[in-house]
């Protein structure tokens, strides 16, 4: 133990190996503080009295390095005195008070930036790039965070205010930025074709239309899983496909197909990314027009009773109305005189075109043969409707050639 006077201690050293001690051999050790004291110690550290030659020369070895180059110190924190140690150099006189020096400072400070600039200032200049938040440039009163419960105090303002710095902002797209930015790009840029205005000159070129949306919003997190989704649309009649593959791309599509507006939506949402989930619908796409071309042994064994729609081809009505036509012919052919013929008050228009012993294919390509098939196919696989029904009259009327009813007139479609 060590005291202020000398203190002498005693020890016992062990016998070693191949040596035999006869006698215990005393140490003493001697420890001596002196008459010094610690306010001694700092005021001479304050006058730097205290520092050897050897000190001075390992302090110069410090300050410059192996290139000859001064050493620049980095201070990670503050370089000041703690309190404590403040108040004893002020009690040694090392250190005069500094309290007043202080005050003036802190009066002496700049304002804020935010609070100094200007209202009509160039804000693209300020903020030209996206750039994490920083307080002093931003010259509006925003709060962000929240505060304990029941405390009724407002939500931290924006200085040194993590949340804001933490989630992203968009203080560089305002529209001055946008208009600016726009300009710059505008002399690499082409005018857009006056024709492709409208989707009816674009559709043909461009058929296959991909969609979907980014959401924004304030989370933990800056993805959100419904951004992932993507919507791949296309017409049917788009693809050029024969009537075997495209009755077989819409079984296969199933409730994907909609027959209204004759359009294939895919949706995918299976990966965790929006570009795998476009791949993985164009692959989708892809699988469904390579699979309706494929023609199978046992498709060949379909009947009409398969049909995913009823056809007016190969129909009783379509024998019924090619037999009412060949029959309304001959009866034309074996009247002789124009007299006869007069007599005929309900002829068919087609018979009147057609010969008795035309093909089916001849009969079937007359445009009122056409407008009733398209009639009849229409009301037979559509929900029956008060316009499909009245559309359907009047293609029997003028297949038949019977006048139309009063006050249906202008409601009859223009001759061919």
């Amino acid at each position: 133990m060590l005291r202020r006077a000398a203190v002498k201690s005693s020890c016992v050293l062990a016998p070693t190996k191949g040596r035999q001690l006869d006698a215990l051999l005393p140490v003493t050790f001697v420890s001596s503080r002196g008459d010094s004291s610690l306010a001694e110690k700092v005021k001479r550290w304050g006058t730097k009295e205290d520092f050897s030659e050897y000190d001075e020369e390992k302090r110069r070895e410090l300050e410059v390095d192996e290139q000859g180059e001064p050493f620049r110190q980095l201070f990670v924190k503050p370089n000041r005195l703690l309190p404590t140690a403040m108040r004893l150099l002020e009690k040694t006189g090392v250190e005069e008070k500094k309290r007043t020096h202080i005050v003036i400072d802190s009066l002496a400070r700049r304002t804020p930036r935010c609070d100094e600039m200007p209202t009509d200032q160039d804000w693209p200049s300020v903020w030209p790039m996206a750039a994490s938040f920083k307080a002093a440039a931003v010259p509006l009163p925003i709060r962000m965070g929240w505060q304990k419960k029941f405390s009724n105090r407002p939500p931290p303002d924006k200085i040194a205010n993590l949340e804001l710095v933490k989630i992203p902002n968009f203080l560089h797209l305002t529209p001055k930025h946008i208009e600016r930015q726009c300009a710059a790009i505008k002399k690499f840029c082409t005018k857009w074709p006056e024709e492709l205005k409208t989707s009816t000159y674009w559709q043909p070129y461009l058929p296959l239309t991909t969609s979907y949306s980014d959401y924004v919003h304030a989370g933990t997190s800056l993805r959100d899983m419904r951004s992932r989704i993507v919507t791949l649309q296309i017409k049917v009649s788009d693809l050029k496909l024969n009537e075997h593959a495209n009755d077989k791309l819409i079984r296969l599509a199933g409730h994907r197909y909609d027959e209204t507006n004759d359009i294939l939506t895919i949706v995918t949402d299976r990966c965790y990314t929006r570009q795998q989930n476009r791949d993985y619908a164009v692959y989708l796409l892809t699988a469904l027009y390579r699979e309706s071309k494929k023609v199978e042994q046992w498709e060949s064994l379909r009947s009409r009773d398969d049909e995913r729609r009823v056809s007016f081809k190969g129909s009783h009505s379509e024998t019924a109305t090619y037999d009412v036509i060949r029959k309304a012919a001959a009866a034309l052919a074996q009247s002789s005189d124009s007299a006869e013929k007069a007599k005929l008050d309900t002829v068919p228009p087609p018979a009147k075109d057609i010969s008795p012993d035309a093909e089916v294919d001849a009969i079937a390509k007359h445009p009122v043969v056409e407008r009733h098939s398209k009639a009849w196919e229409k009301y037979r696989n559509k929900p029956e409707t008060v316009e499909d029904a009245r559309e359907y009259g009047r293609s029997v009327r003028d297949l038949l050639g019977i006048p139309a009813l009063q006050g249906e007139q202008r409601h009859s479609p223009p001759s061919s």
